[in-house]
């Protein structure tokens, strides 16, 4: 299978970086939100700043308001954090690096896998990350002295569950890594995972924690999606007939490999749009051959 680079490639930064944001996919727009929450806060910091006010009442206001506390108590009040914590950034580098592997991995993602399973992965990835982080806070002794006062912020988690479920979808993809040279993505999640677990004993052990538990989400989705038990995070899935995908994969050769996958994802635009067309003319609006489609992947 040809791997993906992530070498610069000869044209405009400026062209491609705008072309990107035109496109309007899922990957672009979760960037764009990250971008557009940072871009915001350092805005109002600099407004402060220049007032000669302090920020420091400012960012604490915007943790309580929209960083996940890992106080049980705390996030009965603010429950939206679950959501609101992995879109925001305080720090510049924090967003950048963040930023930097949702979009390289995300675009391997997208050629495999669709934009609602890469949103719901993100969210969903999100909410594991956070809930291993809490239930760490107020289980292991060595936490529970800074949980009152503890906040969870950044993509990290979420982004560690699209890399994990990626890596273990195409478990035999090649990227070309700086200084490394050519590995398979697998062994990098599976590296970073372990950097992870080593790391829990740094200054940011709750980061540490969450990007653990999106880890464990990525993991889990791709053995349930192997396994059948839910093969898209599609709410198109609760309109009638619903097919059931149940693809087993075949390893082989690399290029066996990208055939599969390549074909899998023809099929499953050729479903996606059949549900569309479903969901605004109903069942009885389908042609002969789409409800012939429709049967044969029901019965798979």
């Amino acid at each position: 299978m040809q791997g993906y680079s992530f070498q610069h490639q000869s044209s405009s930064p400026w062209k491609k970086f705008t072309a990107f944001f035109r496109r309007r996919d899922a990957l672009s727009i979760l960037i764009f939100i990250n971008i557009a929450v940072w871009v915001i806060i350092s805005l109002i910091r600099v407004v402060f700043t220049l007032s000669g006010e302090s920020s420091f009442a400012f960012l604490n206001g915007i943790l309580s308001f929209l960083g996940a506390p890992a106080s049980l108590p705390a996030l009965a009040t603010s429950f939206w954090t679950l959501i609101t914590y992995s879109f925001v950034h305080i720090d510049f580098l924090h967003l950048l690096f963040n930023m930097l592997w949702l979009y390289w991995i995300g675009k391997i993602f997208m050629e495999y896998l669709s934009q609602r399973q890469l949103i719901w992965i993100y969210i969903l990835g999100g909410v594991s990350g956070y809930l291993v982080y809490m239930f760490s806070f107020n289980l292991f002794p060595g936490l529970l002295h800074i949980a009152p006062n503890s906040r969870l912020i950044g993509a990290s988690a979420a982004v560690m569950a699209i890399v994990t479920a990626i890596a273990f979808y195409l478990p035999k993809f090649r990227i070309n890594l700086l200084f490394f040279g050519r590995i398979r993505l697998i062994h990098l999640a599976i590296a970073l995972f372990v950097l992870d677990f080593l790391m829990i004993s740094s200054n940011n052990p709750g980061g540490h924690l969450s990007h653990i538990g999106g880890c464990i989400f990525g993991y889990l989705y791709i053995v349930s999606l192997r396994k059948g038990w839910f093969l898209k995070l599609n709410p198109k899935r609760l309109f009638k007939p619903k097919p059931k995908f149940n693809i087993k994969y075949r390893p082989g050769s690399e290029k066996a490999e990208e055939e599969y996958f390549e074909d899998k994802k023809r099929m499953e635009e050729e479903i996606d749009r059949i549900l569309d067309k479903i969901k605004i003319t109903g069942y009885n609006g389908l042609t002969a051959k789409e409800k012939e489609t429709l049967f044969k992947y029901s019965k798979k």
